[in-house]
Parts: C-alpha cells; structure tokens; sequence
C-alpha cells in the first residue's frame, strides 16, 4: 500500500513540478492563457462605478462631430474648448490627441478683418493679427495661460522602421525638442542599471514647436498591448535615448496633486518603483501598470465635447478633476482591444487607469502570490493524481472538478480583492496528474487488480481479494516473516476407499468434498494453499492482516467437520463408506509470499511451523479427535473455544516437545462434562501421578464412553505404574512416523 501511494505521490509531484517549471520559464503559450482566463475574470466581475471619481473624460465623439463639425476640428475650436474646461475649475486638463501638423485654417472673420484692413489702407500688427486669429497660435496662447495645468500629450514610435525615413540628427532633434518633458531625477543604482529592460522607444512624435514651447508639461500616451493585441496593462515610463519619460496619466495626476514628478530609482532588474505624492504605485519592474478595469467605456464619467462648449455641462462637473480631453468618435485610429471591450478609446483606458491610482485598488502581482501559484500547482497536482489513481473514475473526476471548482472559485474572490494569482496553471497541473494518475490506474493498478482476481479468484473469498487489490505489494516476488496459522485437512483412509469405487464415482465424492471444505476456509478469510491429492492446505493472516487468524483456522476447522458429519448420510445413499476428517492446526513464525520463478509462483508459506501443521493433522489419527492444535493456537484463542489437552509430543524431525489438543468447539457453547476431568488428569500425568491421572482417565470415560484419547493416555498411565519412567521424564512422547 505505501509504495502505490508513493507512485502516485511520486507522478502528481512530477506532474507540478513540470507545470512549476513551465511557469517559471514563463511559456508563452501558458502565459496566454492565463492572460485570457484573467479577461474571463473580467467579464464574470460585475461593473465598478466612477461616479465620484475625481477623473472626468470630455469625448469629442460622435454627437459633438455632428453639432460642431467633422474631424479634426480647427485648433481655434480647441483652443475655445480647453479654456472653456479650464475656466470651469478643472484640476488639471490632460490633451490626450497630438497637434502634429501646422493648421493654417483662419476662420471668417479674421479673413474679413484683413479684407477691411486692406480697403482702408489701414496698417496692421501682423504678430498681434496671427495671435488672435491663426489657429495654433490661438491654441499655443490658450496652453501658455494655464501652462502649470495643461499636459500636453504626444506619443512615441518604438519600431524603427517607423521612422526609418528620418535622418539621426532629426530624430536627436525630436527626442531634444522634449527633453523638457523628462523625469528631472533618475538615479541608477550601478553602471549595469543603465542596460535595465525598460519600455524603450526610438522617437518621438511631437507636437507643433510652438505648442511644445507653450507647454510646461507633457506626457506620451501610447499604450502598448501584450503580444495577443489586447491592453491590460499601461507602461508609466518609457526610456528614449538616455531619458525616461512619464506617461501622460502619471503626470496628469501628479499635477493633479501639485507635485513635480517624483525622482526615479533604476536597478539592474529595472524600476525599484514609483512614488507619487507619499503613495506607492505598484509597477512592474518594467514601469508597467495592471489595470484594474472597471468596465467597458460606459462606466467612465463623460461630459460631450460639444455640451462643454455651449455651456450646457452640469456646474461644478469639472471643478477640481483631472480631465481627459479624448477624441472618442468611432474611426479614429486610438482605439484598442482590452478584456471589457472589443475596442476602447486610449484616453478611457487612461482614465480607467488613474482612477486605480486615485482609489488604490490595484491589481497586484506580489512575491506572496507567486509563492502561492507554485504550491497550488504542486498540491493540485498532487490531489488530482490521488483522487484520479484511487478513487472510482466518476468519483475521482467528480472530485477534481469539486477541487478545480473550488481553486477557480478562490482566484476569483482574490482577483476581487486585488491580488492576482494564477489560474492556468494549478488547472494544468491538475488535469497533468489526473490523467497522469488515470493512466497509472488504468495500465498499472488494473491490471494488477486483475492478475489478483485471475490468481486467487479460486483460493480467496471476494471480500478478501477486493481488499488484496488495494494492498498488492505483498504479493510480490520473495516472502517475508509473518505470525501466521497453518490448517491442514486430510480425509482419512481415502486410498483405501478410492479402491473399492468406481473412478467416477470416486472423482465426484473428492470434488464434492473439497467443494465444502474450501467453502468454510473461504468463509474465515483464509487462503486455500493447495490441493495435495486427497489432503487440503490452507493458512490465515496473509495476505490481508488478521489479527484473529487462530480464531479464524479453528472456526474453519469446525466448519470443516460438521460438513464431513453432513455429508455422510449423503455418501451412504451413494454407497460410499462413511469419510472421516483429520484437521491440523498450528500457529507461529513462517515465511509467507510467492515462491517460485518468475515465470511460475505460487503464494504458499513455508517453515518449521508449517511442517508442524501437517504433522499434527496426522496425530488425529493416534489420538481418535478430529482437530489437533498446537499450545501457540490454543494460548491465540483459549477464550473463544473449548479445547482440551492431548498429549506432549516430539514430533518426527523436531527436537523440541510440543502440547497439543484438541479442539472443541466454541465457547459459547456448553462445554462437554468430561472436559475438565480430562484436563485435571493430564496435569497430574505430567506431575508423575499416575495413579490419580488414571482415575480421571476413567472418569472421563465414564462420561465419554469410547474416548480413545483418554483410553490411550489411560493405559499409558498403567504401563507407567508397572514400569515408571527414567527420573528425567518430562512427559514427552516422541514419535517416529509423520
């Protein structure tokens, strides 16, 4: 039993250690999936408000298109709604779109005034003209009032084929148009740290010069997908060149609370971590941001562009919040795939983000959790090959899935909490060492069940091999000491019988015999050994433990010699002489297993107390009793049966004198008359007495009349007082025949 819980121990620790390894070396394929097991998380989680979030999204989408034109709008229409947002008391306003090209655009009225002008030959201030009129200049001025508290957004390119028709010095350019922008302080903690896997880009994509001279602050916000195309997580910094950039969500919120942006500590695993304003931002060590989506875009506060502009934005709806301005319409480009929504605005992916740092719900990968994924997928693992190797196939599925059921259940209510913790693979683990443990059932455990029932359907009782199935190591090759009971029964005088009968007749009355015998050692739980002619071996307490095993041999043999009682009457109809049953028990130290070769074994036992087993069963015969045991059987139950003291014998090949008895019947029955006088006299016999010992003899006979054990012991007694024995008589008889 213990080695078959090791193998099955052995393949669910394999099977976690495999998927333990799988994790660790991160496979792509297993990282998908937990990446998509996380979106199903997602969609099961009911939504998240934001309905007193401190971030707001003014969208320029599809109704403020149709009310105030098509897209882009006129940077003078921008510049109108930016201060529209600023004089409404926002925060601090994020420009989530990019001004990338000059809009040399004028409108209307600033065409009439230069047709005025010219009419009257009135000069004009062509610098004032041009700011009041020309549409980035209008924009660029409108930034410069409230330059603390606009961010000016841009995004990077990080494939260099995208900027390949670029010269380097014009891409230096870019990168030192910005350098503004860049985090102040950025400490590395060793010249290795400046190699660190940072999210990297080659250039940028600015906005017009005056526009970034304009601005105070900038941010990028690109996003950048995992390697399915879906957004999960947002990158804070990027590194270009030799500096490294916030994202226009981190700095949004920074100045939200009228900070600068925090210094940065750089190790040579990555960023050591962002600090923001006394709160810990849990980054990975590559800058980059779970995002703890609160639903679709829907769940995101928006006010229309076009309801801001014409002023019909509830009051106070912008006072003091960080607001996106996103372009949110449908066919604009910044779009993206996330686990809520086919497609998401960027800016609403942002918003959603900030809102995590706001409230601090994260979604957190700690050391805690990762130690957490490797012993799920080890204990999983283990489970699944135990229930699957030993349990009934349904039960064990049943279990598994309960189990799965119940691991998926607690990723759940972790990732509810805020803690992210594997789902994939503990399930794989799982499901490895369950089918591992099936097969290990089905090609190894069966079909070792199966040669137990072919091996000794005909020798054990169906309880007894159900339970050898589960313990089979006991029947392997070799043998082992064991305490066990030996029980010999032979027919008497069969030979003799066998000659005046026919063969047939004479095959019948053997099958129908034995057929009754081996019912009764099948009926205690004994192993029926073999079949030696007429003569039938058996022995309790192996394979299965039987703690009772003496008790078990002597009710057998009881059951044995009432069948021969029964069947007598039977064998008379049939002309058959009448068959008498001689039954040897004896219970000691043997050597139990299967002996033999290993194309050919039996499971038998063997030793001195075996031979001494079969030697008893021919004492019946010397003594007239039907059943002998030994003084180790009768010590192993002396409560549970009547027995009654033989003789001291020294057997033929044994030097050591032995007591035996014979066997009753059970206790719980009366016990005959004669029983305690035939004990009495053997006592007085060992003590020399024969003359007492004679006389309970007698009396025993008395009562039993054609007791042949007591008519034995009795003349022995008498043969004694004519001739005593030497003075260093022990009692012992020895006999020469076996």
């Amino acid at each position: 039993m213990l080695k078959r819980y090791l193998v099955t121990l052995a393949i669910g620790l394999l099977a976690g250690l495999l998927v333990v390894g799988l994790y660790l070396s991160g496979m792509p394929f297993l990282e998908l999936m937990e990446l998509k097991s996380r979106d199903a998380i997602f969609r099961l989680r009911p939504p998240l408000k934001m309905d007193q979030s401190k971030i707001m999204v003014v969208a320029i989408g599809e109704r403020s298109l149709d009310q105030l034109g098509r897209w882009p709008w006129s940077r003078t229409l921008i510049a109108d709604l930016v201060e529209t947002i600023m004089r409404a008391g926002a925060g601090v306003l994020a420009l989530d779109m990019g001004f990338f090209e000059p809009d040399n655009r004028l409108a209307l009225s600033a065409v009439l005034e230069l047709q005025k002008a010219a009419q009257k030959c009135r000069p004009m201030d062509l610098e004032e003209f041009i700011g009041r009129h020309h549409p980035d200049y209008r924009l660029a001025l409108t930034i410069a009032r409230h330059r603390e508290r606009i961010c000016l957004g841009y995004f990077f390119h990080t494939d260099r084929r995208q900027i390949s028709h670029l010269e380097g010095k014009a891409t230096k350019e870019r990168i030192r148009a910005i350098t503004k922008f860049a985090f102040p302080i950025v400490r590395y903690s060793s010249p290795a740290a400046l190699e660190a896997n940072l999210p990297t880009a080659v250039a940028p994509e600015n906005n017009l010069p005056l526009l970034i001279k304009a601005s105070r602050w900038g941010g990028y916000f690109n996003v950048l997908p995992d390697y399915d195309g879906v957004v999960r997580r947002i990158p804070m910094i990027m590194r270009c060149e030799e500096e490294i950039f916030p994202s226009l969500a981190l700095l949004t919120l920074a100045r939200l609370a009228g900070k600068p942006l925090p210094p940065l500590t750089v190790t040579t695993h990555g960023l050591a971590g962002i600090e923001l304003a006394g709160v810990h931002i849990p980054v990975d060590e590559q800058g980059r941001l779970p995002i703890n989506f609160r639903g679709g875009s829907d769940v995101v506060p928006v006010l229309e562009a076009a309801d801001v502009i014409n002023g019909r934005a509830p009051p106070d709806s912008l006072k003091g919040k960080a607001v996106l301005l996103v372009v949110s319409a449908a066919g604009v480009m910044d779009h993206w795939p996330t686990p809520i929504a086919t497609l998401m605005p960027g800016g609403f992916i942002q918003a959603q983000a900030m809102d995590n740092i706001l409230r601090g719900d994260y979604l957190v990968k700690t050391n805690f959790s990762s130690l957490w994924d490797l012993i799920a997928c080890l204990f999983l693992a283990l489970a699944a090959a135990v229930l699957l190797a030993w349990l009934h196939p349904v039960a064990g599925a049943t279990s598994a899935l309960g189990l799965a059921a119940t691991y998926t259940a607690m990723v759940y209510v972790a990732f509810t909490r805020g803690l992210l913790l594997s789902l994939v693979h503990p399930l794989v683990a799982l499901s490895l060492a369950g089918v591992a443990g099936l097969l290990y059932r089905y090609f190894v455990l069966e079909k070792d069940k199966q040669f137990i029932r072919r091996a000794f359907g005909q020798y054990l009782s169906p309880a007894i091999i159900e339970e050898l199935t589960k313990n089979p190591e006991g029947l392997e090759l070799g043998g082992e000491k064991k305490e066990l009971t030996v029980l010999f029964a032979d027919i008497r005088n069969f030979t003799n019988i066998s000659e005046v009968i026919e063969p047939e007749v004479l095959a019948s009355v053997l099958n129908t015999f034995m057929n009754r015998l081996t019912q009764e050692v099948l009926a205690q739980g004994g192993v029926l050994d073999k079949y030696i002619g007429d003569a039938i071996m058996a022995f309790f307490g192996a394979p299965v433990e039987q703690p009772d095993h003496p008790a078990r041999a002597c009710r057998a043999a009881l059951g044995m010699v009432l069948q021969a009682e029964g069947l007598k009457f039977h064998w008379e109809k049939m002309g058959v002489p009448p068959l008498d049953l001689g039954v040897g028990i004896n219970t000691g130290i043997m050597v139990v297993g299967n002996m033999g070769s290993d194309l050919r074994f039996d499971y038998t036992v063997i030793g001195d107390s075996v031979n001494l087993g079969s030697r008893l069963e021919s004492q019946t015969k010397d003594y007239g009793v039907s059943i002998v045991v030994s003084q180790s059987t009768r010590l192993s139950c002396d409560e549970e049966f009547h027995f009654r003291v033989l003789d001291l014998i020294r057997v033929k090949g044994k030097n050591d004198p032995v007591l035996i008895h014979q066997l009753i019947g059970p206790a719980d029955q009366p016990a005959p008359p004669w029983l305690d006088a035939a004990e009495e006299a053997f006592a007085l016999y060992l003590d020399r007495d024969f003359i007492g010992a004679s006389k309970f003899y007698d009396r025993v006979l008395a009562l039993n009349p054609g007791d042949y054990a007591a008519e034995l012991l009795g003349e022995r007694c008498l043969g004694y007082l004519e001739q005593p024995p030497p003075s260093d008589w022990d009692g012992t008889l020895s006999k020469e025949s076996k």
